[in-house]
């Protein structure tokens, strides 16, 4: 796991540039998101562990998401590009598969992440928006297939476990 993690921090460094620890950007912008959640409704099936990496240089979150059947364990970390000035997003999932999103500020006090990938049903781009709630977090996906008009996937409401 810890492999994983710097592995991340490494990738990101060499893609974005370097990633400089205790930014204002990553205090104010990501700090929300540190803290044991669960999505609200789902609390036997859905944990989220979001905690600073060393310095403050990341958000790392460790996820087990048994929404769809067997538990999938995920790895994310969130950090800063002071090349791109973005926030950046990495995420490792144990079937293999990985995301990389730029993400930016948005007007909830939170941030916006967008991806793109190719599915079986086409193109897609994904739009997804992360905000603090006065008692967790509320999160809203929305997407676009081969550039087409932009529709709801879904929205929940993290609450915190701890």
């Amino acid at each position: 796991m810890r492999y994983i993690i710097i592995g991340a921090a490494a990738l990101a460094l060499f893609l974005d540039g370097p990633v400089t620890a205790a930014r204002p950007e990553l205090e104010q912008g990501l700090g929300f998101l540190v803290g044991e959640w669960t999505i609200a409704g789902m609390e036997d099936r859905y944990r989220d562990s979001c905690a600073w990496f060393e310095d403050h240089a990341f958000v790392v979150c460790n996820t087990m998401d048994g929404r769809h059947g067997k538990p999938q364990h995920h790895v994310a970390v969130l950090g800063w590009s002071e090349a791109a000035k973005t926030y950046t997003y990495l995420s490792y999932a144990q079937d293999g598969s990985s995301r990389s999103e730029s993400c930016f500020a948005n007007g909830l006090k939170g941030v916006t992440c967008l991806g793109e990938y190719q599915r079986p049903d086409g193109f897609n781009q994904v739009r997804t928006h992360i905000w603090p709630l006065p008692t967790g977090l509320g999160l809203r996906q929305e997407k676009s297939v081969n550039g087409g008009a932009w529709s709801d996937v879904g929205q929940v409401r993290y609450i915190r476990t701890k």
